[in-house]
């Protein structure tokens, strides 16, 4: 990949903020393989890293376990890997995660082997994934592969499909810029006085106006808006790159009206068509698809998959809104237009969640699922308003671009 150098620089740069003797864990399919040298050789060599850990994984060898492996085996967790856990948490260390998709690898698992996979091995580690999440600095960056190219691109040649992925790498992640760093710091801090104004407003509810989508969105008491930058005491970091969202949680019960899902949507492999829904008090209560039955099995995973975790704000000043194409990877897709995610809300979105259990983040409206599906719903004709305490409305975004003082 061209500029691999200058990528590998941002990620240890901007996506962890790497400090010295700080230990690093590295994550990565092993067709990244060219990255992760670039990365381990960049840690050591500039930023005067700790020791740098690489745990390597591949999704054909993940495959052939959950296609054939027993029920014994599905759920089989070795200590040796939750004591790995424990001493990456135990030193530290910032975690690197690489995403490298490869459409299609879980088409033909059934998915209640998925199902089974999850619910045997999530228990145990649940407990290591929350400390890594709310302890360590962790971010998670994309890399591309000539399938996942061609799914893309399907048109072009898979040479010159993996040359356009690349292209539109270099693009988003601003690495053809003279001083990609700055480029970076730039596009952060205007999310970050983004993210401080919707703060400051305090808003109510937010409303979404367009041909397809009339929704109204309550918001709990102390909600605040996450963006890309996470504060920690060894530095802030980005949880992924590139990320141009600022989101919050809805109230659960606070959802009212129709909303139009404008891009495929993933769940565990299988994409499902854009369809209609409509949200009575929060729940989902009627859906309009050609897809009905696959769509009520995710509605119908648990209590809370009907109900909305998250509505994130994303403006066409997005690099990867402005390249116009579906990527079938969510934490790029994400970053087309606004978009909701049904199921987990993130404590981090509501001041002092951190610190509330399960009870009282109910409590305080936000929604607890074992799912997480982020769903678009961008068109150029879309408008958001917040409404303040005295039903007072103000234009943020009009046809997909900030507006007024968030401009």
């Amino acid at each position: 990949m061209k500029h691999i150098e200058a990528y590998a620089d941002l990620a240890l740069a901007k996506g962890i903020n790497l400090k010295a003797q700080e230990d690093l864990l590295i994550n990565a399919p092993i067709d990244a393989a060219p990255f992760v040298e670039a990365l381990v050789k960049l840690a050591y060599e500039r930023f005067n890293s700790g020791t740098v850990h690489v745990n390597w994984n591949d999704a054909t060898i993940s495959r052939h376990k959950l296609k054939h492996a027993s029920e014994q085996v599905l759920g089989d967790v070795p200590n040796y890997v939750l004591a790995r856990y424990d001493t990456m948490i135990k030193r530290g260390a910032a975690v690197l995660n690489i995403s490298s998709s490869l459409p299609g690898a879980m088409r033909d698992i059934n998915p209640s082997r998925l199902r089974k996979a999850s619910e045997l091995t999530a228990p145990k580690v649940r407990p290591f994934d929350q400390k890594m999440y709310n302890e360590l600095k962790w971010c998670v960056v994309p890399y591309p592969n000539k399938t996942w190219a061609t799914r893309v691109y399907p048109k072009l040649k898979e040479d010159e499909a993996y040359d356009k992925l690349v292209d539109a790498f270099i693009y988003m992640m601003h690495l053809d810029e003279k001083h990609p760093r700055r480029a970076w710091d730039a596009a952060i801090d205007n999310l970050e006085r983004r993210r401080k104004r919707l703060n400051e407003r305090n808003y109510q509810s937010l409303r979404f106006r367009s041909q397809q989508t009339q929704l109204d969105i309550a918001l709990p008491e102390n909600h605040r808006f996450v963006g890309a930058l996470h504060d920690h005491k060894r530095g802030a970091f980005l949880r992924q790159m590139p990320d141009y969202r600022l989101y919050t949680s809805p109230h659960k019960y606070g959802v009212e009206g129709a909303l139009r899902i404008t891009a495929p949507v993933n769940v565990r492999g299988q994409f499902l068509k854009p369809f209609t829904v409509r949200f009575e008090e929060g729940r989902v209560k009627h859906v309009m698809s050609d897809q009905q039955d696959a769509i009520d099995r995710l509605f119908k995973l648990d209590d809370g998959a009907s109900y909305l975790g998250k509505i994130a704000l994303v403006g066409d000043d997005s690099p990867i809104a402005n390249l116009k194409t579906y990527y079938s990877m969510q934490m790029l897709d994400v970053n087309i237009g606004c978009h909701v995610a049904f199921g987990q809300a993130d404590p981090k979105t509501l001041h002092g969640g951190h610190k509330l259990n399960r009870q009282g983040l109910e409590e305080a409206g936000l929604n607890h699922s074992r799912i997480h599906v982020d769903a678009i719903f961008q068109s150029p004709d879309l408008k958001v308003y917040g409404i303040d305490a005295d039903g007072v409305e103000e234009l943020i975004i009009d046809q997909g671009a900030y507006t007024g003082e968030f401009a």
